[in-house]
């Protein structure tokens, strides 16, 4: 008798197609961090570790105006925040600015631009493509429908590569749609060409909670060129939200730098490295955990907005890292005026949970928590950057007063320094503002949404009474010099 063939389950049938599917997945390209080349490391005790590169030493201050730093920060928030972000910097461009040679664009004299997670798209794009980004990053991103992208990562079987190849993962496939879409293949090395302002793009740690940035000192801790890295694989990590999408993974190169650390870290005492409230102990302990191989072989990165949704302790590093003769050495004895805008797109915290008895939804839990944790964190932002953003205020002071008395006609002491804080939830009470701050903080947005944040963004600061008075103020009032001590004025530094 001969035997009949049993019917295959259903479960098997898919199972047996689960497995062809998979084997035919396209192959994904991870691209991961590069040593840094000998020519380019310092000898053993140097100021860095490496020198060249991209990062803020290289140029500090416009010639339009040498005594003017202007930084500003894009928040976290999802596309909500790229497109109040990017209503902000039309807004810039339309604030003037009086210099020497006549009145400029608030925007063209910019020093820095920081963001994370839905912040780090209006500043990379900025930072590569300048004024043509008017009118074509809408068409590039903010119209775009980003979560097909996501959810093609999820349910379309030839982008499964991630579940079958450990060292890929799914924001791998986003850093390919970002490039695609948006920085075509261009790296730090085109964004160091670019000149000011400096894009600082932020991430989180996800070993140690703690901001990471895509700027060459960051990346001398893991003895890496930044300049070969993709703009894209920042931009992606930044956003990397954890649960919706596995870290960007950089390996670390620091066996190769032969035990090389910066000055800074190797001048801190013992007995501030055992002052609790160091800010350069603490940054110094971050350091040492990177530096030290047998600490640090891989650092995975996550949503900066986990560890800085402000963007805002990307400048403040900056800042803590300069002392006085850091100052001198950077010629900003010339600086009379610092400026801070925190441009922050994230919405009112959402109260309705606390209306109800029953939460239901993993996701729900997650989000609130976080923004949550976000918003307690948002302001423990705002005091330590604002007493560093002074901090360094009086370190200009008395580097410009070691210098001379008067410089550039006005007195050593006339340096001030402010933060702006421009947000959403700062715009008057009004049906606007109700529409506005009900707009979700995904990567997909209604084409009338990105419009509304777009338009809000330019008006917050164009509007800005703060922003205004600051300006007002940064013109020199010259003094009349003393026959005693005759007025001297210091050429400024290139």
């Amino acid at each position: 008798m001969e035997g009949r063939r049993m019917p295959c389950p259903p479960l098997a049938r898919l199972l047996s197609l689960a497995v062809l599917l998979l084997a035919g997945c396209a192959s994904l390209t991870v691209t991961d961090t590069k040593p840094l080349p000998a020519d380019r490391l310092n000898p053993p005790g140097s100021v860095g570790i490496s020198h060249g590169g991209y990062r803020v030493d290289l140029a500090t201050v416009h010639e339009d105006a040498p005594d003017l730093v202007v930084l500003v920060a894009f928040s976290g928030g999802g596309k909500r925040s790229s497109s109040f972000g990017y209503g902000a910097i039309k807004g810039m461009r339309d604030v003037t600015v009086p210099t020497p040679s006549g009145p400029r664009p608030l925007l063209s004299l910019l020093t820095g631009m920081s963001g994370v997670s839905g912040g780090s798209f209006p500043a990379a794009y900025y930072g590569l493509y300048r004024d043509a980004m008017f009118g074509k990053f809408e068409q590039d991103f903010l119209y775009k429908d980003t979560d097909s992208n996501i959810v093609g990562i999820y349910l379309l079987p030839w982008n499964w590569t991630w579940l079958v190849d450990p060292n890929v993962g799914t924001n791998d496939f986003m850093d390919k749609v970002y490039d695609q879409t948006m920085f075509h293949g261009a790296t730090f090395n085109d964004l160091q060409q670019r000149g000011l302002p400096l894009i600082a793009i932020g991430a989180t740690d996800l070993s140690y909670g703690t901001p990471f940035l895509f700027t060459q000192p960051w990346f001398d801790l893991i003895c890496s060129d930044l300049n070969a890295f993709p703009v894209s694989r920042a931009v992606a990590a930044s956003n990397g939200f954890p649960g919706l999408f596995s870290p960007v993974t950089l390996t670390s190169r620091t066996p190769d730098c032969g035990g090389r650390k910066p000055q800074w870290l190797t001048a801190i005492t013992p007995a501030e490295m055992n002052d609790p409230l160091s800010r350069r102990a603490q940054q110094a302990r971050i350091a040492d955990n990177y530096l030290d191989p047998n600490k640090t072989r891989y650092v995975h990165l996550v949503d900066g907005g986990v560890a800085d949704n402000l963007a805002l302790r990307a400048g403040a590093s900056m800042l803590e890292a300069s002392t006085r003769s850091a100052v001198e050495a950077r010629g900003f004895t010339h600086v009379r005026r610092v400026l801070i805008l925190s441009i922050d797109g994230q919405g009112a915290q959402d109260t309705a949970l606390a209306q109800q008895k029953i939460v239901i939804g993993l996701l729900q839990m997650i989000l609130q928590a976080s923004g949550a944790q976000i918003d307690r964190y948002n302001f423990e932002t705002f005091i330590a950057v604002t007493d560093q953003m002074n901090e360094f205020a009086k370190k200009i002071a008395a580097a410009r007063c070691a210098e001379a008395p008067v410089i550039d006609d006005t007195p050593c002491n006339d340096v001030k320094a402010e933060l702006i804080h421009i947000s959403l939830a700062q715009i008057p009470a009004g049906p606007e503002k109700d529409k506005l701050l009900a707009i979700p903080t995904g990567l997909t947005i209604p084409r009338e949404s990105v419009d509304l944040l777009i338009q809000a963004g330019e008006n917050a600061i164009t509007g800005s009474a703060e922003l205004r008075t600051f300006l007002e103020d940064y013109p020199p009032a010259p003094i009349p010099a003393s026959p005693a001590r005759p007025a001297r004025r210091v050429a400024a530094r290139n």
